[in-house]
């Protein structure tokens, strides 16, 4: 999610530039930023207000980015967790992934709404901590927009929870992650979330915030907080790996996947809100596209780079962009050689 903030950027960066190039005065930022609301007023776009994170490595993308520069947002030998020859595994824990109190907060929470019978696992709870930190982060902006009179508009909230949690865990979860977000003052009553049939489909972060997209056209009308959240970092997913052959191991899998955790997300609002309280700070996120290759790029004998060059294409031409005014692509390879290569 973090990756539109930073894409983003760099496309108003670069309007910014092509505007200099013709012989305008350089603008200030915030003259910048209100140019570029003005021109993306009739368009789909989603202002970022603000962005937080919880990682391995980071609870925020300052944090993040300096590690990464640094070369130290690396795995290491987990001192818990082992796999199947009892060897430790290879892990990314988060130092902020623990919190018995906030646990023992929740339940006692969750109990007093007619929910004392749930169980949460062990990686259900490490998700569950990081993504009530990032709810508490962005709920306290969200309270900025609460307007001074008259009635706050419905604020939107989205969440990417792990597929393989259980229906009652899920709806748990999202009761909780609302009620963290109006404890910052936005009412409970008017903040909405789809119900749990609409849950239960499996949305890509590009899709749920495409579903956003077409309220940005609506002046004044729309606040969301988006949040993703998973932990692997439990015997049980270790175990769950390593039988399907998924797991990262020194020997024979060292093409798989390391357990790790996190969360993040975006507080998002239309661009007439943006306007209208005078946010000078923000990126402008869209448009968004997606595609998906008919068979793995892992499979493939030669790295083919078509689909992603289309797909940039086709985003640069509904963002008015020409592709050498933009200075920076960043992808997640999952340190797999042949999408370095693509």
């Amino acid at each position: 999610l973090l990756l539109g903030f930073w894409k983003t950027s760099k496309v108003v960066a670069a309007k910014d530039a092509a505007v200099m190039a013709g012989g305008a005065k350089p603008p200030m930022a915030s003259a910048a930023t209100a140019a570029a609301l003005e021109t993306a007023s009739s368009s789909p776009v989603l202002a970022i207000v603000a962005t937080a994170l919880r990682s391995p490595h980071g609870s925020s993308a300052d944090e993040l980015a300096s590690a990464i520069a640094d070369n130290e947002a690396r795995a290491d030998l987990d001192k818990e967790l082992v796999d199947d020859n009892g060897f430790p595994v290879m892990t990314a824990r988060s130092d902020d992934a623990l919190d018995e109190a906030l646990q023992d907060e929740i339940m006692e929470w969750l109990s007093a709404q007619g929910m004392p019978q749930l169980r949460f696992s062990e990686e259900q709870w490490r998700a569950l901590t990081l993504a009530t930190g990032v709810a508490s982060e962005l709920g306290s902006r969200a309270g900025e927009l609460i307007p001074a009179e008259g009635t706050p508009p419905l604020l939107q909230l989205r969440l990417l929870l792990p597929q393989e949690w259980p229906a009652d865990v899920r709806r748990a979860a999202t009761m909780w992650l609302k009620h963290a977000i109006s404890q910052y003052g936005w009412p409970v009553d008017k903040i909405a979330f789809p119900e749990a049939a609409d849950q239960a489909q499996a949305l890509t972060p590009t899709a749920m915030l495409t579903q956003l997209m077409p309220a940005a056209t609506k002046p004044g009308s729309m606040v969301a907080i988006v949040i993703a959240c998973a932990s692997l970092i439990g015997q049980e997913s270790v175990d769950r790996l390593a039988a399907s052959e998924l797991l990262f191991t020194s020997s024979s899998q060292a093409r798989g996947q390391i357990p790790g955790e996190g969360a993040a997300g975006l507080l998002l609002t239309d661009v007439e809100q943006a306007r209208q309280y005078g946010l000078s700070d923000n990126a402008l996120l869209g448009p968004i596209g997606e595609r998906r290759r008919d068979s793995s790029a892992d499979e493939a004998r030669r790295v083919e780079a078509t689909v992603l060059l289309e797909l940039s294409e086709q985003i640069a031409k509904a963002g008015s962009i020409e592709l050498a005014q933009i200075d920076m692509v960043v992808a997640d390879t999952a340190h797999r050689s042949n999408r370095v290569l693509e």
